[in-house]
């Protein structure tokens, strides 16, 4: 029998999905959503030499690496005394090339303040929008996104086990279902909610995005920065919604030019996802 939190987070699913499902109707079907879609885009072009756009993707790795290096000599000994100590470690490992998306965007600012002489850090976004405003927004492409994630997923599935591929969810669900160390399981918490949202946006969304939409054909920019953003991920049951996931995430960065808009998104996004799996409704 389902227990109450069961239910209770059965019933947010389903309120969530109803509204998300309006969002939809709202956006393609009434004069206001199409009003809204015929807007211009408020992402301005990123004018950052491909040189160092490249010199930052390698920023990235390498900075993860190195931070993979030094966790290993630093911690690696206290962390394998510790519970759950190995699947500590390698929730730190990975997260170390989140921290360096981070660091690198930071050089990012740097460049583009260097390039342009400003004596205050360069915004890399459009300031158009209030903090309220990119909050609406965020609420919207989120409840927008359910709905439609919930449904590619399934028939994605299905169609993964009707041509006999591999259909098991990612390592990482069945960390935190089987987490019981409180240090690990509130560090993959921060990590899903708050690190890997801000990381990931800023990776195929503020970096390859932009870059892309500044320089070739809009479709290509799409294509290109959901389809890498789904193989980050490494697992074909997650491929399809994480590309159409990052194909809506880049449309509300294109819509409003600001990315705390798909991070806010993606951060309620991974919240709805791991309350649907520790609640066990999402198995």
């Amino acid at each position: 029998m389902a227990s109450t939190f069961e239910l209770s987070i059965g019933l947010i699913e389903s309120a969530l999905i109803l509204a998300g499902l309006g969002c939809v109707i709202w956006l393609f079907f009434s004069a206001g959503g199409r009003a809204l879609r015929a807007q211009p885009a408020a992402l301005p072009a990123w004018n950052i030499a491909v040189s160092e756009f490249l010199f930052l993707c390698w920023l990235v790795l390498a900075l993860g690496f190195f931070g993979q290096v030094l966790l290993r000599v630093t911690l690696g000994p206290v962390l394998h005394r510790q519970p759950e100590g190995d699947t500590l470690e390698l929730i730190l490992y990975g997260s170390m090339f989140q921290f360096g998306a981070i660091l690198a965007w930071v050089c990012a600012r740097w460049l583009a303040r260097r390039r342009s002489g400003d004596t205050e850090p360069a915004r890399p976004d459009s300031p158009l929008l209030a903090p309220p405003a990119i909050l609406r927004a965020a609420v919207l492409t989120f409840l927008t996104v359910v709905p439609l994630i919930g449904g590619v997923g399934f028939y994605w599935q299905a169609l993964l086990e009707a041509v006999h591929l591999p259909t098991e969810r990612q390592e990482l669900v069945d960390l935190f279902v089987g987490a019981k160390s409180p240090v690990l399981l509130g560090f993959m918490v921060l990590l899903a909610l708050v690190i890997a949202p801000i990381s990931e946006e800023l990776v195929f969304r503020a970096g390859v995005f932009r870059f892309l939409r500044t320089r070739m054909p809009r479709g290509v920019a799409f294509v290109a920065s959901a389809g890498l953003f789904a193989l980050f991920h490494f697992n074909w049951v997650s491929f399809l919604p994480l590309f159409i996931l990052g194909v809506l995430f880049a449309a509300a960065y294109e819509r409003t030019g600001r990315v705390a808009v798909p991070m806010l998104a993606h951060a309620l996004f991974n919240l709805n996802t791991l309350l649907l799996v520790l609640s066990g409704v999402g198995k």
